[in-house]
């Protein structure tokens, strides 16, 4: 009996049932550099609870991010402004991003995001998303040529931003 027990707990150990992840916390933060230093913009969304299970079928369990453009803040009235004019918010309000496959193998998670910005629809497959004090986060570089957007320029030119944009994602759970 002992030794039936004993199977049944290493076979368990093998095979582990998989916890869904309750999102309760979703943060995007867009990331560049200029001539003149580096900025930050961000969205968040606390309070939440959106159910993701790993291992699943890609079709099922799918994380959401509707943004509106207007929610990004960069810290100051000045920088959101000119965010919002490079990313087309007047034409483009809204941005999206999928969180689609959520896979884990040992303690490396991936999965695969779908982000439509500006009109553009870009799918990365088998993004590392790493988990930092119970948040996965995951980061990809968006070039400006990949969205159809040119990077700002002010000052005739004096203050340039870099052609890369870092995206971050962040789901606290």
């Amino acid at each position: 009996m002992r030794v039936l027990l004993a199977l049944i707990l290493i076979i368990c150990q093998l095979f582990p049932a998989e916890s869904p992840i309750v999102v309760t916390s979703k943060v995007i933060t867009v990331q560049g550099n200029t001539s003149l230093g580096s900025f930050k913009c961000d969205y968040r969304r606390e309070g939440l609870r959106d159910t993701l299970l790993l291992n699943e079928s890609p079709t099922k369990h799918t994380i959401e991010f509707d943004i509106p453009v207007r929610d990004f803040g960069c810290g100051n009235f000045l920088l959101n402004k000119d965010f919002r004019k490079t990313i087309k918010a007047e034409e483009y309000p809204n941005a999206k991003v999928i969180v689609k496959n959520l896979k884990r193998s040992g303690k490396y998670y991936t999965c695969d995001l779908h982000v439509n910005m500006v009109g553009k629809r870009l799918q990365y497959r088998k993004i590392a998303l790493t988990n930092i004090d119970q948040q996965l986060v995951g980061n990809i570089v968006l070039d400006f040529e990949e969205l159809d957007l040119s990077p700002p320029r002010k000052m005739g030119g004096l203050i340039k931003v870099e052609e890369q944009l870092a995206l971050e994602i962040k789901l606290g759970f």
